[in-house]
């Protein structure tokens, strides 16, 4: 069901579809300055949509990184091997859906889904040594929780440390 989820909003949610008729070229974005994942200053109709299509991209892959350790637990051991599926996942699909003109291959999107699918996969990893169902219930959340947190913060800390420093070098306006 996730899967099937999964593959509705990245190819056919979103008025894609009615968009292929328009566009027949490849879009892609191999640029990436900074992570859009921070509170906004202040709101407008573009920042809003902007921050709920961003977050949005971070949430989708919290499931696939429960799922896919839960799933596969003989052959996933460490978080190395997930993260390299993952990312040849993502890639397939980023890939995909360029080829298709059912949207954009976008290094930043892949960025911010293997940050979404981090946290599932570190969530897991601590929500399964608890050894009743609520407490696994509960330490998922919570660490959910937590784990998106620390996330915004490292957004927060690329974007105020490392964005300006390669906006200033690649002299990007």
């Amino acid at each position: 069901m996730y899967i099937a989820l999964l593959v509705y909003f990245m190819f056919f949610g979103f008025g894609r579809p009615q968009r292929l008729v328009e566009v027949r070229e490849f879009r892609y974005s191999f640029e990436f300055i900074s992570i859009p994942l921070w509170l906004p200053n202040h709101f407008s109709i573009d920042i809003i949509k902007l921050w709920i299509f961003s977050l949005g991209n971070l949430l989708a892959f919290v499931p696939f990184g429960i799922l896919v350790p839960m799933v596969f637990e003989k052959h996933i051991k460490s978080y190395f091997q997930f993260i390299f599926l993952f990312v040849f996942f993502i890639l397939c699909l980023e890939i995909l859906q360029m080829v298709t003109y059912l949207g954009s291959f976008d290094l930043t999107d892949i960025v911010i889904n293997t940050m979404g699918a981090t946290i599932g996969f570190c969530s897991y990893r601590v929500s399964v040594r608890m050894n009743t169902s609520s407490k696994y219930f509960v330490t998922m959340g919570l660490s959910i929780l937590g784990f998106s947190v620390l996330m915004f913060l490292i957004a927060w800390v690329f974007n105020s440390t490392i964005t300006p420093y390669l906006l200033k070098t690649l002299t990007i306006d």
